[in-house]
């Protein structure tokens, strides 16, 4: 009765209607998977994860894919003049209980050596279909196992919240990346994220680390402010704190208007040194 009951599913299975995604090809990579997350928004986070996933392909020569799993879509207003204003979906690829792919939603980024995920409104339903799906912690994890063998790192740009498509970026990572801006409620919010980071080390992704806390929109105008929350993070957090700060940058919000990177916008400037500097440091530690 088991084996009759096992091929009575493998038949429902392959008789299911609907559109297959075809079968990917293995490639010859092993990606390093960063999540870049913060429990607050306003922090960066977006910037850090375009900026830093741009400069790993310019500077380093990485084969990287950025993954946009915010129902905002900020990756495409970021990029928006490099990259197709529609393209295929992520939010169908994570709800397809077929074997499709997050290369399947995969574009261009029209700089050499980064593709992305498009914008897609469709996530938004997916965060709460996600919650009827039996191991839906694992969904997006899943959906990489081919993909991650087409590039050398994917950064996956996390909503701003604990929510199922937030946990589903966490449980694929490898690396967490915690952008901080110098405030209290970014404090607490790393707090929150690092607890949540533990718990699914623990529980769900038994090799995930945190990268770093990365400071960012540093004013040196309030140099009080900025070291009494940098002592607040070294005492709570220790190492994690990273050598890298990012400075507040006008340039940072007038690339994002244009839609292109900092490093095509304004190379010259202070923030795209600094997002260069923390690739450096990332591509080092991604390496020991």
């Amino acid at each position: 009765m088991r084996n009759l009951l096992k091929v009575g599913l493998r038949r429902l299975v392959s008789s299911t209607p609907g559109d297959r995604a075809p079968a990917r090809a293995m490639g010859d990579r092993n990606a390093v998977v960063v999540a870049v997350a913060a429990q607050k928004g306003g922090v960066g986070k977006t910037t850090s994860a375009v900026s830093l996933a741009a400069a790993l392909a310019r500077f380093h020569g990485k084969r990287v894919l950025l993954v946009d799993l915010d129902p905002q879509g900020h990756v495409a207003t970021a990029l928006q003049s490099t990259m197709p204003a529609t393209g295929p979906s992520l939010a169908r690829v994570l709800q397809d209980e077929a074997e499709s792919e997050v290369l399947d939603a995969v574009v261009p980024t029209g700089i050499d050596g980064l593709d992305a995920t498009a914008y897609d409104a469709g996530l938004a339903a997916t965060e709460d279909l996600l919650g009827t799906r039996i191991g839906k912690e694992f969904v997006l994890r899943d959906k990489l196992r081919v993909t991650r063998t087409h590039y050398d790192v994917i950064v996956i740009d996390c909503p701003p919240n604990q929510g199922n498509l937030a946990i589903n970026g966490l449980v694929a990572a490898d690396q967490v990346l915690i952008p901080c801006d110098p405030s209290p409620l970014a404090l607490k919010g790393v707090a929150a994220l690092a607890q949540t980071v533990s718990t699914i080390a623990h529980r769900l992704n038994p090799q995930i680390d945190v990268l770093g806390v990365l400071l960012t929109r540093v004013d040196g105008r309030n140099t009080t402010l900025n070291e009494a929350i940098v002592s607040e993070i070294e005492e709570a957090f220790g190492p994690a704190l990273l050598p890298v700060r990012i400075g507040i940058n006008a340039s940072l919000a007038k690339a994002q208007h244009a839609g292109t990177d900092i490093f095509a916008f304004d190379p010259g400037c202070r923030a795209a040194q600094q997002y260069r500097e923390l690739a450096d440091h990332v591509v080092g530690q991604l390496a020991t």
